[in-house]
């Protein structure tokens, strides 16, 4: 994939990034398109579901996706390689957020850059919209927060074409942005939205 991104990505503190989510594929995408000191020190948020189902081998069979089915058959050693190689913690979709919110501070306060799809699941087409927790999690942390669209992947996946073959794939990563203390959680997830939006839509 092309990679377009500011000369100068430094934001000089830990920052929340963001993304939006369609294949199982974004996390390393993400990672690829991001420079080599922000990308050493990554934690990724990914669903407690399927963290779970690896720990404990549940859920595994035909009906997951490709790459759902290649990890399953090692169960527990993928749970294990995930969470302490790529700095996975889980994010629940509905409820409990408040440990992840802590784990996801914790990571900040070590220097590790976050990782948030904020759509909260991977989606066909288009951008859906952003969970209202990430306008909580920006305001909480106070961290800056790095946008990253990954261009062209949605209309790949509906065509059904080879997305890494099709030299279509674009990672745009935007400038860092920094919200006020008064901005409330439902102005931030709003702007962040309409900030991702807008990437995905450049041509």
């Amino acid at each position: 994939p092309r990679v377009q991104r500011p000369a100068y990505l430094q934001p000089g503190q830990p920052v929340l990034l963001i993304a939006n989510h369609v294949t199982a594929y974004d996390m390393p995408l993400v990672l690829y398109g991001l420079p080599g000191p922000m990308r050493r020190h990554v934690a990724a948020a990914m669903a407690g579901n399927i963290l779970w189902d690896w720990r404990h081998m549940r859920n595994v069979g035909p009906s997951r996706s490709l790459f759902s089915r290649m990890l399953d058959p090692l169960g527990p050693l993928t749970w294990f390689l995930v969470t302490a190689l790529v700095n996975v913690f889980p994010l629940p979709r509905s409820a409990g957020f408040r440990r992840s919110f802590r784990h996801a501070g914790e990571a900040l306060d070590r220097g590790y850059n976050v990782l948030v799809f904020p759509e909260g699941h991977r989606t066909e087409t288009g951008l859906q919209p952003f969970r209202p927790g990430i306008g909580i999690l920006v305001r909480e942390s106070k961290a800056p927060v790095v946008p990253v669209a990954l261009a062209g992947l949605s209309e790949l996946k509906e065509k059904g074409k080879g997305w890494f073959r099709s030299g279509a794939l674009t990672v745009r990563i935007g400038q860092a942005i920094q919200f006020s203390p008064s901005d409330t959680p439902e102005q931030i997830t709003e702007l962040l939205y309409d900030t991702l939006k807008s990437m995905l839509s450049q041509e």
